[in-house]
């Protein structure tokens, strides 16, 4: 597993360019994981309410702009458990009427473990896997061919409280 860092007041995950590029594919419906939340995914208490803000572990882009159309999982510490990770399906559709992103549960994890995941595109919708844990999630819109992967971003609009690893396999 490769380890994404991301550093205190950063959103986004260090890694190159080359990577970035290698992550851009065609017809991407299948997503399978593997990652390990480091100590220092977690925390408490909450800094403000923005923390509650999903911060997104890795997902799919369709088409150009991840804001038009995209499925992902998320993750937030459970704030009242210690070493525990919330982890949720989150899709982003920029058509859509009123709020643009949709957060379904899926499991808490603990951290320090190996967990698996996968993220699917198929039939009109978009099932999520947590380990054991599958939920299904409304794909209102036809996914483009050109397709993307999405990398560890942390917030919403907070910026990560201290330096952040997350161990992520994506095949």
């Amino acid at each position: 597993m490769r380890f994404y860092e991301i550093k205190k007041g950063n959103h986004y995950a260090s890694m190159s360019i080359f990577e970035k590029i290698c992550g851009i594919g065609w017809k991407i419906k299948t997503m399978s994981l593997r990652f390990v939340f480091r100590n220092e995914c977690w925390w408490s208490p909450a800094r403000n309410q923005e923390d509650l803000d999903q911060n997104k572990l890795a997902g799919i882009g369709f088409g150009t702009n991840h804001h038009n159309n995209s499925v992902r999982l998320t993750w937030v510490p459970d704030f009242e458990t210690p070493g525990m990770i919330k982890v949720s399906g989150y899709t982003y559709d920029e058509k859509k009427e009123g709020q643009k992103f949709t957060i379904a549960f899926i499991k808490s994890v603990h951290v320090g473990d190996t967990i698996t995941g996968k993220i699917e595109s198929r039939d009109g919708a978009y099932f999520l896997t947590v380990n054991d844990v599958t939920i299904r999630m409304d794909n209102n819109k036809t996914d483009p061919n050109l397709c993307f992967r999405l990398f560890p971003y942390f917030g919403g609009n907070n910026t990560a409280p201290h330096d952040m690893i997350v161990e992520l396999e994506m095949a």
